[in-house]
């Protein structure tokens, strides 16, 4: 059996006739802006795609970081109805990090709460996870007619 010795980034990716890189590990053909930079690399891209690498950031940070399995977000975002849970607008997969549902945990404790998205996950953790602090900001921007 014939096996291929990886060179771990020592040569350049090679491109195609189109200017195309293949991505390590979906094998699809795609074009430099589709790949994260990488100066380690010769080639200045990273090994793998976005989708690819954002894909697999998320399987390592699940577990480790949240102690969930990716079929448990799963099945967060479907019992969710795929929305934030708390100001219930839709999750999007795609493009800005702020509509992606973002896992919701108590940082004392570990526990893992819901899906939020970026906005409201970010506006929980700069009012240190407290109702009280919410309540003071809510009478805050009421007095500013906001």
């Amino acid at each position: 059996m014939l096996t291929t010795k990886r060179d771990w980034g020592r040569t350049a990716k090679e491109s195609d006739s189109q200017g195309r890189f293949r991505c390590s590990r979906c094998q699809e053909w795609k074009f430099p802006k589709e790949f994260n930079k990488n100066r380690k690399q010769k080639s200045g891209l990273n090994y793998s795609c976005r989708p690819c690498s954002t894909l697999r950031i998320r399987e390592y940070n699940l577990p480790v970081k949240y102690g969930i399995t990716a079929g448990k977000f799963a099945e967060m975002i479907l019992a969710q109805g795929s929305k934030c849970a708390c100001c219930v607008k839709p999750f999007q997969m795609e493009g800005s990090r702020m509509d992606r549902p973002a896992v919701d945990h108590n940082h004392n404790t570990g526990e893992v709460r819901s899906l939020l998205c970026g906005r409201c996950n970010l506006a929980a953790g700069n009012l240190l996870d407290s109702s009280k602090q919410a309540e003071l900001m809510a009478a805050y921007l009421k007095k500013w007619n906001c």
